[in-house]
């Protein structure tokens, strides 16, 4: 199949809204204010973005062969996880964009893009960085652990704001 591409290269950004729940036009960056790493410098992978429907069963008490089912709400758990690798300098610029998050006033969040390598489109997301917490360690491995944004809003792919 033709036009497979590959991970690496994945750009990481997020800006703050200026208006509610809208999607900002520019203004994406991919560090903290006063971060020493790009967000994707730290990122080892990401949870699928996105949502799969509910799947509602309508079936008739009167059917006696299959079920029937209607599409209902999306539902993606609620977060999108972003593996990292955890040392002193991720944990201090992570935290660098909770804190910006947690700066925004009247109801204001933060706005994510994901572009793949070689797309002319991002992926966007609204959400809600929260604190790192403690990974998991086991002897012998990289420690890497997941930070979470609370999405709560999900765009998908679009025409990319940054290149």
């Amino acid at each position: 199949m033709a036009g497979e591409i590959s991970s690496a290269g994945v750009q990481i950004y997020y800006a703050p809204e200026t208006v509610v729940d809208t999607c900002p036009s520019s203004g994406f960056k991919q560090k903290a204010t006063g971060g020493t790493l790009n967000i994707a410098d730290y990122v080892t992978g990401i949870s699928g973005l996105g949502a799969d429907y509910d799947m509602l069963d309508v079936t008739p008490l009167s059917e006696t062969s299959r079920h029937r089912f209607v599409k209902g709400l999306q539902n993606n758990d609620g977060s999108v996880e972003f593996n990292a690798n955890i040392n002193p300098t991720s944990r201090a610029d992570w935290g660098k964009i909770v804190a910006e998050y947690e700066a925004l006033t009247g109801g204001k969040s933060l706005w994510w893009e994901v572009i793949l390598p070689g797309d002319t489109d991002g992926f966007f997301f609204r959400g809600e960085p929260l604190p790192m917490r403690f990974p998991d360690v086991e002897a012998g491995s990289a420690v890497q652990g997941a930070v979470q944004i609370v999405e709560n809003k999900c765009t998908g792919f679009a025409t990319k704001i940054v290149s």
